[in-house]
């Protein structure tokens, strides 16, 4: 179900879906949840690429709008998003796809699974 996002290239403002073979941290987050069957909200976020260039917007906002959306929890489950370390600049974010990993944009800026505990930093967030 997520192996066609493996190896996807980092690209501001890219979706999985476009056919360009990139994505960026937010998009790719939006993506898994909507494979989960969770609530994907992409759409509401759009406004961000259309009236911003990746430099006018620092991580710490986007974090900010995101947490906005759902709430805090101690204990990740399927489609929890959290702050991973950015192998791009700035910060990430991933997406908790099982028991024990993620996907995120990994060091060579591709997409890449690895085990949630070996990059969460701080709390899981939940958005229904």
């Amino acid at each position: 179900m997520l192996n066609s996002l493996i190896g996807l290239e980092y690209k501001w403002g890219a979706h999985p879906n476009d056919g360009s073979g990139f994505t960026d941290c937010f998009a790719l987050s939006m993506e898994v949840r909507r494979r989960l069957g969770l609530y994907d909200f992409y759409p509401e976020f759009q406004w961000v690429y259309d009236e911003h260039e990746e430099e006018q917007v620092a991580g710490s906002q986007i974090l900010k709008w995101v947490w906005e959306k759902g709430e805090r929890i101690k204990q990740p489950r399927k489609g929890a998003i959290f702050r991973a370390p950015s192998f791009t600049g700035g910060i990430a974010l991933a997406c908790v796809v099982d028991d024990d990993s993620a996907i995120m944009i990994g060091p060579g800026k591709r997409v890449i699974t690895m085990p949630f505990a070996k990059v969460v930093k701080g709390h899981f967030h939940w958005a229904k």
